[in-house]
């Protein structure tokens, strides 16, 4: 079983990855989230797993998107708390380092532990390529924030780990398959959809009526633009309840006749909050 993923070798998705699968599974990195989409429509790879939110950063947008623009299904959530290491040369030393390269998120997410130690940010394309960097370098005074997988794969010191100022930073994955591959012992208890309302004031509040005179829980909802078409949007929702459910059915039956376009993007078990790493 393959599972695509965007990055190289140690980015925090491919952690994800085995987090959900197990660290047997056979992990196949991809350049952008567009060719990881690509490889499994074209079934190069059984499954992907992709990042949708974040904590602190919010939504990856441009995975809804393509969640919608694909006939792609959600059958997973992962949740995974990220942990960002400093890693360096092996020999190196905390004192020694005067640079830390990594994505500009994680440096700014470990902005207080790299202005306590004197250390200057240096934004690369991503964490993981920041510790390939760094690995392959002869100097001993420059250090990458990326994830602890990485000082196994490329063969770095850890100089610190959890150097994150927000402990809580967590990010939210989902688990996609091509449509046609799903299977009949998929569980289902939460559920994402993309729609669309009619012109008109109110329309929204209409939509979500129904979900609260089904006593449905909405646990997300985001807008999106539509390129395509100026000034209109799309709106993506997270309810709790599965699409085996008569309720759900019903719910969205009625949304369906109330909205211009409904898409069932995904339907999954609850992922717990916990963490188990």
């Amino acid at each position: 079983m393959k599972i695509a993923f965007q990055g190289i070798k140690g980015a925090y998705s491919e952690l994800a990855l085995y987090e959900h699968f197990g660290r047997n599974a056979e992990s196949a990195g991809t350049d952008s989230f567009d060719e990881l989409f690509e490889a499994v429509m074209e079934g190069r790879a059984d499954f992907g797993i992709v990042p949708v939110e974040n904590t602190i950063a919010g939504t990856v947008v441009e995975n809804y998107d393509l969640l919608l623009s694909n006939d792609i299904f959600v059958v997973a959530e992962v949740f995974m708390k990220i942990r960002h290491t400093l890693l360096a040369k092996k020999g190196a030393s905390l004192g020694d380092i005067r640079q830390a390269h990594s994505h500009p998120h994680a440096l700014g997410q470990c902005k207080e532990f790299l202005k306590k130690h004197g250390i200057a940010p240096m934004p690369v394309y991503d964490t993981a390529g920041a510790a390939e960097i760094v690995s392959r370098e002869s100097r001993n005074d420059r250090a990458a924030i990326a994830s602890e997988l990485c000082a196994e794969i490329y063969g770095m010191d850890i100089l610190g780990r959890d150097i994150q100022t927000n402990k809580t930073n967590t990010t939210r994955f989902f688990v996609i398959v091509k449509k046609e591959n799903l299977t009949d012992d998929t569980v289902y208890e939460k559920t994402t959809i993309a729609f669309k309302t009619r012109h008109y004031p109110g329309a929204l509040v209409d939509c979500l009526k129904i979900f609260q005179k089904h006593d449905l829980n909405l646990t997300k909802l985001e807008s999106r633009p539509i390129p395509e078409n100026p000034w209109e949007y799309v709106f993506y929702a997270d309810f709790e309840g599965g699409i085996d459910s008569e309720i759900v059915r019903q719910t969205l039956k009625e949304l369906e006749n109330h909205a211009l376009f409904l898409n069932i993007l995904g339907s999954y078990p609850r992922a717990l909050l916990g963490f188990r790493f």
